[in-house]
């Protein structure tokens, strides 16, 4: 919900818009992880087994975005923003 808002109301260009939603998620994940850390909630080898992934993933999606035209990216996100919404009606 974060990216349609900074594009439909803030103005941000798709690519701004990706960045600065990313750069508030890892915020949160880390202030979140911080906090289940001090209570002894975070299991350290099941948070690399599904982290380290997750990194590989953001290296590879970010390299694919920065190589994409911008009517290209916004194609994508629409159609992904579509068939979400249409998963949620079924």
């Amino acid at each position: 919900m974060v990216v349609p808002m900074l594009i439909l109301v803030a103005g941000y260009k798709e690519r701004s818009a990706m960045a600065t939603s990313l750069g508030a998620v890892v915020i949160i994940s880390l202030v979140g992880a911080a906090t289940y850390w001090l209570h002894g909630e975070v299991k350290p080898g099941a948070a690399a087994v599904v982290g380290l992934p997750a990194v590989l993933g953001v290296i590879a999606g970010t390299t694919l975005q920065q190589r994409l035209a911008n009517r290209t990216l916004s194609f994508g996100f629409a159609a992904l923003l579509a068939a979400l919404g249409a998963r949620l009606l079924i």
